[in-house]
């Protein structure tokens, strides 16, 4: 083999290995993108039932009214981290109080006579802008593609579009939080 068809067949090789870099490259970028959209797209289709007053909670009304957005927080009163994570939580739905944003505690897997002594131990005083609810059977938590708790969306409300997702107990007092959920909340309603 003469040193020119080496040189061609090098040069081939590398043309061909740079061809396929590119190729998979765009392959890989793809699949990152797919993957830094959430999964869950909008709030899913579910039911709960509020524990004060008995009202019937689904995808429909969670938001009607002048709701800019709101929280969907899994919860439950046998879990230790939810438990230790919720007075946090409480507070920070205080900060958004008269700002038109709903929080719903929706307690799974629970009954709602320990979810109401348990706030009534704990958190006699909720704000206003907080709706406790319950899923005894914890059929939301499929449906939201929720595995564990404590797990907090953040939904917009005239489209029921996912906002963000916090997965895990949340340090809610860092005033990060707040400065993330307003910019959230003040962008455009999206289609």
């Amino acid at each position: 083999m003469s040193a020119s068809s080496k040189i061609v067949s090098i040069s081939l090789v590398i043309a061909l290995t740079l061809l396929y870099s590119v190729v998979e490259k765009k392959k890989i970028d793809a699949l990152e993108a797919e993957a830094a959209r959430p999964i869950l797209r909008e709030l899913p289709q579910f039911e709960a039932q509020d524990v004060y007053s008995n009202q019937d909670l689904n995808q429909a009304n969670l938001f009607e009214g002048q709701w800019k957005g709101g929280f969907v927080h899994f919860w439950g009163t046998w879990c230790a981290p939810c438990e230790a994570e919720l007075p946090e939580f409480v507070d920070f739905a205080k900060e958004f109080e008269g700002q038109g944003v709903k929080f719903i505690l929706l307690a799974v897997n629970d009954e709602s006579l320990k979810v109401k002594n348990f706030l009534e131990k704990r958190l006699r005083d909720l704000p206003k802008n907080i709706v406790v609810a319950i899923d005894e059977d914890g059929s939301s938590l499929e449906k939201f593609g929720t595995v564990k708790v404590p797990e907090t969306y953040l939904f917009e409300a005239g489209t029921g579009k996912t906002l963000t997702k916090f997965i895990g107990p949340q340090d809610w007092k860092l005033k990060g939080f707040i400065d993330r959920t307003q910019k959230l909340l003040s962008q455009e309603p999206s289609d």
